[in-house]
């Protein structure tokens, strides 16, 4: 009797020919994507196909360990289904009706166990979306920035990843913001650690280049091995392949969100990448509308504090004592203008402030707080704090208000400033 081989395909090749560094390579108990969570289902695929390498004209095979992940099961099914059906037509088994009946039964199960395979995998698949839109709607009732940038990796890290870093771009610079590492926060601390020591500036040599200019996630196969990842945090994590995707609620690239599965000793891939996109352009959403929240928030309270600086000063006005006569000066004054009066009539804002101060100041004449601003501009709120003290400084005035009504006053006087930028 001729005797025929049932070949056991592992999942589809990471990398096309030969075994890739980043390829799950044989005897590497990585995989590649989310295995099959069905325990039941998981037993009776290991159970047939064990079956079918037993009849007469099959060799033993491996038996397949029972976490594998979707592709790898589904190629063992269909391998063991296309080659059973090609052996049940053959003459000799045509001949003996018994032999018959059991392969038609074991092709029929094969059939069904593919069936059920991919139900189980569009189960899983949507049971993630949903965590996924669970996480963004907890990220919903977040209402300052700084506590989404550190609530929204253990989020992520709950749609189906071990390991997430949320990052800012600020002026072609991928700064680290947070990280986190599913049951082991020391790790994360120092990831957080390595990637805040060495920022990356965003140029062609880098991946995130590529998803600044693509406006895309990218899906990175492997990391170890590829010369355009940041070389201190691929040493720093340990990396083998991660997904990446922009933040660009208005259409800006505001930071990036990185992710993988370290932990569960898997390899990412396209349904990874899928679920991060999503994620990653809700989130987008979501951070936006805290920032606005926040930054109306700010202005609230920048015009309750002016509205009660005016009415003191109101107060005043109404109270002060009349005198007959002009005042008379007190030895330390002298008949100069008032600093405001002598500003705008004789200078301009542009002779004054730099493009960037003209920029801060003006949205600080809007009510926004320098974290507003910060986020704004996209830039750090210690560089905010720098260029308003650049400004009080260079407008002679004592506080926020004083510098926003002598550079309202000068815009007047000599024409509309320059604008921020959107």
């Amino acid at each position: 009797m001729t005797t025929a081989t049932l070949e056991v395909s592992p999942a589809a090749p990471y990398w096309t020919g030969s075994v890739h560094p980043g390829e799950v390579a044989p005897g590497d108990d990585w995989t590649v994507g989310e295995p099959l969570r069905d325990h039941a289902l998981r037993t009776q695929i290991s159970a047939a196909l064990h079956d079918v390498a037993l009849l007469p004209g099959f060799e033993a095979i491996a038996i397949l360990d029972e976490d594998r992940d979707f592709a790898t099961l589904g190629s063992a099914l269909d391998t063991a289904h296309d080659q059973l059906a090609r052996l049940a037509g053959s003459h000799q088994v045509a001949v003996l009706a018994p032999a018959l009946a059991r392969y038609v039964a074991l092709l029929s199960e094969l059939a069904r166990l593919r069936v059920h395979l991919a139900q189980a995998r569009a189960a899983q698949r949507n049971a993630r979306y949903a965590a996924t839109r669970n996480a963004l709607s907890r990220l919903h009732g977040v209402d300052s920035v700084e506590q989404m940038l550190e609530r929204a990796p253990a989020e992520l890290a709950k749609c189906g990843f071990d390991r997430v870093i949320v990052s800012r771009v600020e002026e072609s610079t991928w700064w680290v913001e947070n990280v986190h590492v599913r049951a082991d926060p020391e790790w994360a601390s120092e990831i957080a650690r390595v990637g805040r020591e060495n920022p990356a500036m965003i140029d062609h040599l880098l991946i995130e280049s590529e998803i600044m200019r693509r406006r895309a996630p990218v899906l990175v196969r492997d990391a170890q091995h590829d010369p355009r990842i940041n070389a201190a945090i691929g040493q720093a994590s340990l990396s083998r392949s991660y997904v990446a995707a922009p933040i660009m609620p208005d259409g800006r690239i505001i930071g990036m969100l990185h992710a993988d599965c370290y932990n569960s000793r898997r390899h990412v891939d396209e349904e990874d990448l899928a679920v991060l996109w999503m994620f990653a352009e809700g989130f987008g959403y979501a951070f936006q509308r805290t920032a606005l929240s926040e930054r109306l928030r700010g202005a609230r309270d920048e015009i309750q504090r002016m509205a009660r600086d005016i009415a003191t000063a109101a107060d005043d006005l109404c109270t002060a004592r009349t005198v007959l006569g002009a005042p008379r000066l007190r030895a330390d004054q002298n008949d100069a203008p008032p600093v405001a009066v002598s500003l705008a009539a004789n200078s301009s804002i542009e002779t004054l402030l730099s493009r960037r101060e003209i920029e801060v100041v003006s949205l600080m004449a809007e009510g926004m707080s320098n974290g507003a601003i910060a986020t704004h501009l996209v830039i750090s709120e210690g560089t905010v704090k720098t260029h308003v003290k650049h400004v009080l400084r260079k407008l002679k005035a004592s506080n926020r208000a004083e510098a926003v009504f002598r550079y309202m006053r000068m815009t007047a006087v000599h024409g509309t400033a320059r604008t921020p930028r959107p």
